[in-house]
């Protein structure tokens, strides 16, 4: 129970201009599920991130819950990385117990409880997870790895269109990168994109990944994917 606690603590990332929650406390949050639920109804959102075969999902703020608690058990309970909601920073919110580390202009801030960041502008999220886990669905065309789950890290992220452009994006997935090489020993980051979607490439290019060529190691790719890695 010990491990399990230390692996969901409650802790916030800074940026310059973003606050990172982590999804099993941004789920106490009623003003973040419902960001969640508008991002997989918004039709150009859904088409960039999954494809145009994904549709639109019309979840309820209890379909959203389970979805994100879903996510935490498999991932924050598992490996102690995930997701994180992603918002606007405010500095005058965040009232850290203690400041616990601080590189490169970002700050990881022990919390009391989330209602800490109750009045946050939630624009998206961004995560990692242990990509071995995932489903690799096509066995017969796509081959495992025999890489360990620490290089095997999987980044993705999502934000509104409202705020695309602006560059939140990379800032939080390098703030990403940076907290999971110091938090659990991260050596590799792979990501998979659609192909029509320019903006996510830049992101991920921005961050220092490279596409992987259909000659080199395909972790699990679909038709009509590019897969990264870093």
């Amino acid at each position: 129970m010990a491990e399990e606690n230390s692996r969901t603590k409650s802790f916030a990332i800074q940026t310059s201009r973003l606050t990172l929650l982590p999804s099993h406390l941004a789920i106490q949050n009623p003003a973040y599920r419902k960001l969640y639920s508008s991002l997989h109804g918004t039709p150009k959102f859904t088409e960039m991130a999954f494809g145009p075969d994904w549709g639109i999902k019309y979840w309820d703020d209890e379909a959203v819950n389970s979805i994100i608690q879903r996510e935490i058990d498999g991932s924050w309970r598992v490996r102690g990385i995930g997701d994180f909601a992603v918002g606007l920073r405010q500095d005058t919110i965040v009232a850290p117990s203690k400041e616990t580390a601080k590189s490169h202009g970002l700050a990881i801030l022990e919390m009391n409880k989330a209602q800490e960041l109750q009045n946050v502008e939630w624009i998206g999220y961004v995560g990692v997870r242990d990509a071995t886990t995932t489903s690799m669905p096509w066995a017969g065309i796509h081959h495992p790895t025999s890489r360990p789950w620490t290089q095997m890290i999987e980044l993705r992220y999502g934000f509104h269109p409202d705020v695309w452009g602006k560059g939140y994006g990379t800032e939080a997935a390098n703030a990403i990168v940076w907290w999971c090489e110091k938090h659990v020993g991260a050596q590799r980051f792979i990501a998979e994109t659609e192909i029509a979607n320019v903006g996510s490439g830049k992101i991920l290019k921005k961050c220092g990944f490279e596409e992987i060529r259909e000659d080199e190691e395909v972790i699990w790719g679909l038709k009509g994917k590019k897969e990264w890695e870093r």
